[in-house]
């Protein structure tokens, strides 16, 4: 079953960015503005952890000071400037490694998302996030229909194995574990009122 995901994975402001190697251009990223081909996934999938020493792309980089510093790497580089950035965080050194990129369309922005009518609708993929043990991951969501809904959002259990956590029936600030793990974050929504049309946008 394939859900009915709005696909307005539009760019908003740009946060920074840090990256090592050759800068990207604007073609790999997409262009500002347009809509892109967001991929729907069934309604109960959900993926697991990603496989750092293979992933290439952008990563959001949690760090325990609360930061979160994004890279982009190329494959076989992740487990390595990951590393780096924890290392850096724990002595205090902000990361100048590298250039400004252009952001991802999507990851880190606002993304508008369809709840299920009779069931669990699921969302498209937000940021790549890297934890670390004891991570929290907080997702920050907002009603925009008039109808009520309810909604999870992906994270970890202890044996690191994808799972879906209740981020409440109210807009707001919820998170969930996640833990040492690498993995997009996504969500679901369900509507209440077995209505059709109710709408939630999310910090992905």
């Amino acid at each position: 079953m394939e859900n009915n995901e709005v696909r307005l994975c539009h760019r908003g402001s740009r946060r920074r960015r840090y990256r090592r190697g050759r800068r990207r251009s604007s073609r790999e990223f997409g262009t500002a503005g347009r809509k892109l081909g967001c991929p729907e996934v069934p309604t109960e999938a959900i993926d697991g952890p990603l496989d750092p020493s293979t992933f290439e792309g952008e990563i959001v980089v949690a760090v325990p000071s609360g930061h979160e510093i994004v890279v982009s790497v190329e494959k076989g580089e992740a487990p390595a400037v990951i590393a780096q950035v924890r290392s850096d965080d724990a002595a205090g050194v902000a990361p100048t490694r590298g250039r400004m990129v252009e952001a991802r369309a999507g990851c880190g922005e606002k993304v508008r998302s369809v709840a299920g009518q009779f069931g669990w609708m699921t969302s498209v993929q937000g940021c790549a996030v890297a934890g670390y043990p004891g991570y929290q991951r907080e997702y920050s969501w907002s009603k925009t229909s008039d109808a009520g809904l309810c909604t999870k959002g992906k994270g970890f259990n202890s044996s690191n194995a994808g799972t879906w956590y209740s981020t409440a029936c109210s807009s707001g600030n919820w998170t969930v574990p996640w833990g040492n793990v690498l993995a997009y974050t996504q969500m679901q929504g369900m509507s209440t009122a077995g209505v059709v049309g109710a709408t939630y946008d999310w910090r992905a």
